[in-house]
Order: structure tokens, then C-alpha cells, then sequence
């Protein structure tokens, strides 16, 4: 009996309906997505977009840590550790580990560092903790979801990696993929300067931040077919190795 994973077309219909509300957000009242007005400006930190990366990294790691106790294999147990500590980590470099809700004035090294003004580290200049690791993850995505399913389709079952079970997603993470490079493709033709105005104008939203929602959204259904899967599995009586 085949092991069965969360549904796909539900996380894509899901998807769908969060993109296309944003889009028509930002077309029909784009101040949502800005923020609240304070008196110098708008509190970009504490829009919608920003919010809504906040609320997808919790609740990954909320359901991460309700999977780790129930992970039957040490190596899968450390992968899964090892998620929800880059889980709260992006969290707590979103909120600037507080800051965008507290308010704390910016001092020292950050001041001095900080592209942005923060208490947060993705923000200096050299990339190495924003552009760089924000690379490697998609890469993994887009070779987890898009070219691990296509080589095992074509290769009669066997995959890029198949072992450990854990490892790669499934073709239930591939739509908030889809969508994270859909919402930045306002940028991208930007970067291309093919065109007199800006693309990311007229659709007036930031595509690096919508692009980060889905990412995250991406984590909430990587972990959540690792535990549905694993549920799924202990029910059948698989070997933790197989």
C-alpha cells in the first residue's frame, strides 16, 4: 500500500487564492502591503507581506516541533532539529529579533553594518547572510520539487535522492515554488531593463517580499508532509530505513 502525502491540489488551490488576493490588494489598495502610517512614513516592516512571511515561518516551526517527538529515526530527528533552528532563525531575523515590534534604536555594530538600520544580520552588505543563502534554498527547491519527480518519473521510480525518504520534498511543495517565482517576476523584468517603466510600479508591491511568503509557505508544506507522511508510514509498519 503506497504511502500517502498531503494533498497537492489543495496546497495548490491554496496558493492561488493567497496570490491572487495579494495581487488584487496591491492593485486596489497597495497601502495594505505598506504598512501603517507613522510619523516618518510607513512602517514597511509591519505591512501585510512582512507580516504574512512572520505568520508562515511560525507556523513551520510550530509544526516542526510537533513532528520532532515523533520522529522515529535519529538522523530524521536531527534533520528535523536542525529545520526548526533555521526556522526560528529566519523568524527572528524577520522581526529583527524584535525590533520591528518594540522599537529599539539601532546601535553599535548594526549601526555601523546595517544596510537598513537594524538588528539583524541578512541586511549587511555583503550578501553572504541574505542574496547568498536566499540562492542556495531556492536551488533546493526548484531541484527537490521540479527535477527530482522528473528523473524518477523517467527513471522507473529512482530519483536524485531517494535515501533517506526524509530528505526530498514531494510534488505537494512544488506549487508555493511555482508561485514564489511567479510573484517575483515583476523584478526580474525589471533587472532586464527591456521596458520604459517599471513593471514593479504598476503591480506596486515589492516582489522580493512576496517572493519570501511563498518560500516560507514552502516550509510549512515540506513539514507538514514529513509528518504526514511519517504518521503514514508508522501506520503501515515501515522500517524507519526503508
Amino acid at each position: 500500500m503506497p504511502v500517502k502525502d498531503i494533498s497537492a491540489k489543495i496546497v495548490w488551490i491554496a496558493c492561488a487564492a493567497l496570490w491572487a488576493a495579494l495581487i488584487a490588494i496591491a492593485l486596489l489598495e497597495p497601502t495594505i502591503l505598506e504598512g501603517p502610517p507613522t510619523r516618518l512614513g510607513r512602517n514597511h516592516e509591519l505591512g501585510l507581506l512582512e507580516t504574512l512571511q512572520n505568520i508562515m515561518l511560525l507556523s513551520a516551526l510550530i509544526v516542526t516541533l510537533t513532528t520532532i517527538p515523533r520522529a522515529n529515526d535519529r538522523l530524521l530527528r536531527g534533520w528535523l532539529i536542525l529545520i526548526a533552528l533555521g526556522t526560528f532563525w529566519l523568524l527572528g531575523e524577520e522581526i529583527s529579533w524584535g525590533q520591528h515590534y518594540f522599537s529599539w534604536e539601532t546601535g553599535g555594530w548594526f549601526a555601523e553594518m546595517n544596510d537598513q538600520g537594524e538588528t539583524n544580520i541578512h541586511n549587511t552588505p555583503d550578501g553572504w547572510f541574505d542574496q547568498k543563502p536566499r540562492a542556495i534554498l531556492l536551488f533546493g527547491m526548484i531541484l527537490g520539487t521540479i527535477v527530482h519527480p522528473l528523473v524518477k518519473r523517467f527513471r522507473n521510480g529512482r530519483g536524485l535522492f531517494d535515501r533517506p525518504w526524509w530528505l526530498a520534498p514531494t510534488l505537494a511543495s512544488l506549487a508555493p515554488v511555482v508561485f514564489s517565482q511567479i510573484a517575483a517576476l515583476p523584478e526580474r523584468i525589471d533587472d532586464l531593463n527591456l521596458l520604459a517603466i517599471s513593471v514593479q510600479d504598476i503591480f506596486r508591491y515589492r516582489s522580493s517580499e512576496m517572493e519570501e511568503v511563498f518560500l516560507y509557505v514552502f516550509f510549512i508544506t515540506y513539514t507538514l508532509s514529513l509528518g504526514h507522511r511519517l504518521k503514514q508510514r508508522k501506520a503501515l509498519g515501515i522500517s524507519p530505513a526503508d
